[in-house]
């Protein structure tokens, strides 16, 4: 006799209801559950009524239940025979895809962990009791993802690549901006690859894209005015800052040099440089003691001091500050008129390290402005792709990348859109 627990783990896994068993053996490492016989069986040929059992047949099934990883189960299946027509056939329970072991249940065990950027193939085989190449075979079976159509807002972004065919460091990846979700991934984001990719996208669907979001990668402008004309180019404005900020790193670095190593001037550049990038920071904290300096201090006090040390740093944090500001609270018309003011301040300032952040303004002028544009009452920005490309980043890394590109897509849009699993 066995356990009622047990009874129940494998039923609920086989997907049956205790009436649809006869009985549950335990021999050794085995289990052996039997059928129970139908009471309203008819033949599927002739349709006669006079069926008989003419015995069992036995097929293995693996469960996904991990506190019986260590036993075999065995389905007995009933067999019949129509006395009228002499067709043999069996019970019609699908437990199983035809002529395989794994069940359903754990093929629902395995697509579901799947979905789960963390888990590899290895983790979903060792859980389940199956090999690494079972998972990956139900993973290629089962998960059938079609690319969405481009949406009238695309975001475009890219995401390092450990391992590809193309031997492609990047991989190009396409977001809708409005319902958060991944469109498609392409393995390459050179620019050939891209014109052969939206090739094969219909002419009338590329024209349906209103806006596309990119950062500030020239092959990337090249390929959307040749493939998206009726569109209007916005440089996500993180990219922006982000250059901003590197241009005010270097600033600071070079400054720090000029100083020893034991100079107060150099434990304030080097310990504190976060204040002068980031904004979330309270600064009007309460003061704490700095045995360094020698005296109670707070955050403010400290930016203070920094800003103090070199009038070219200190000019070049508020011209940081000042497009900060700029970025987030104008309008689209507001950016437009102020737009040509503030690279004149920047080129005023006449701060060697700010030359980057100047050529980026010239250069991508009009595409900076449209992303003020706001669509449905909300800023275009490539914010979404920042936090799914984490996502994708975690799943490559877990895996160690999928060098099949077509499985490697798929992992990547299930894992995302948790969406694309067919049972069968």
């Amino acid at each position: 006799m066995i356990n009622d627990d047990i009874e129940r783990i494998i039923c609920s896994f086989l997907n049956l209801k205790e009436s649809e068993v006869e009985r549950i053996d335990c021999r050794y490492d085995d289990f052996y559950v039997y059928l129970s016989r139908r009471k309203y069986e008819c033949c599927p040929v002739c349709g006669g009524i006079r069926i008989y059992s003419k015995g069992f047949y036995r097929r293995n099934i693996v469960i996904p239940a991990s506190a019986l990883n260590s036993y075999n189960v065995h389905l007995e299946v009933r067999r019949y025979i129509c006395m009228d027509c002499r067709y043999s056939f069996s019970d019609s329970k699908e437990l199983s895809p035809a002529n395989k072991k794994i069940s359903y249940a754990t093929i629902m065990n395995v697509m579901e962990m799947l979905k789960n950027p963390r888990c590899t193939f290895a983790d979903a085989a060792r859980v389940n009791g199956i090999s690494d190449s079972s998972v990956v075979r139900i993973f290629d079976e089962h998960c059938h993802i079609e690319r969405e159509s481009f949406p009238e807002v695309l975001c475009m972004d890219e995401v390092y690549t450990k391992s590809n065919d193309f031997k492609a460091k990047y991989s190009c990846i396409f977001y809708d901006f409005m319902k958060q979700s991944l469109v498609d991934v392409t393995p390459s984001r050179k620019k050939d690859y891209l014109y052969y990719y939206l090739n094969s996208i219909p002419k009338e669907e590329r024209d349906g894209v209103k806006y596309v979001c990119i950062d500030m990668y020239q092959p990337y402008k090249q390929v959307i005015r040749n493939y998206f004309k009726k569109s209007s180019i916005c440089v996500d404005s993180f990219h922006v800052i982000k250059t901003l900020n590197e241009d005010l790193k270097k600033i600071r670095i070079r400054i720090m040099k000029k100083y020893d190593t034991d100079s107060i001037e150099y434990y304030l550049l080097k310990h504190f440089n976060y204040l002068l990038m980031d904004r979330t920071v309270k600064l009007d904290n309460k003061p704490r003691y700095n045995k360094k300096l020698d005296r109670y201090v707070n955050l403010n006090g400290l930016l203070e001091m920094i800003l103090s040390i070199d009038d070219e740093l200190s000019k070049a944090y508020y011209l940081k500050e000042r497009y900060i500001v700029f970025n987030r609270d104008s309008s689209y018309d507001e950016a437009r008129e102020g737009f040509d003011e503030i690279l004149g301040e920047f080129i005023a300032a006449d701060i060697k390290e700010f030359k980057d952040f100047i050529t980026a303004l010239k250069n991508w002028k009009e595409e900076i402005l449209n992303s003020f544009i706001r669509y449905k009452g909300r800023r275009i920005n490539n914010g979404v792709a920042e936090g799914i490309n984490a996502t994708i980043s975690l799943l490559l890394f877990n895996t160690r990348g999928i060098r099949n590109n077509r499985r490697r897509r798929k992992r990547i849009l299930y894992a995302v859109n948790k969406t694309g699993f067919r049972l069968k």
